[in-house]
């Protein structure tokens, strides 16, 4: 069971965070999070910056995690997986920084 939990879990997380940044995105548009302001930006791209940039150092530390497993073909394919989890979060979730809140 652990096997699986190592080399699935850095794809599990960037799913999880994909999730969860398309839920945070319907909530605040519904909730009018884009119309409040907060420190010179607003609401809504404050929290779903926060939560992208979390989530990226939530891929990284699974990536240390990984690399505490004995080398061999579980830590490569651990390590793999998790850089490819890593490196989607970031691509996906990067477009919460630059584009318009809601249409």
């Amino acid at each position: 069971m652990m096997f699986l939990a190592r080399i699935s879990a850095g794809l599990l997380l960037w799913a999880f965070g994909f999730s969860l940044l398309y839920a945070l995105h319907g909530f605040g548009c519904e909730g009018g999070w884009h119309e409040i302001r907060i420190a010179g930006g607003m609401l809504f791209r404050w929290v779903m910056v926060s939560v992208w940039v979390l989530l990226c150092i939530a891929g990284l530390a699974v990536i240390w995690w990984i690399r505490s497993v004995p080398a061999g073909f579980e830590r490569r394919l651990g390590f793999a997986s998790a850089l490819v989890g890593c490196a989607a979060t970031v691509v996906t979730g990067a477009p919460v920084t630059i584009t318009s809140a809601c249409v």
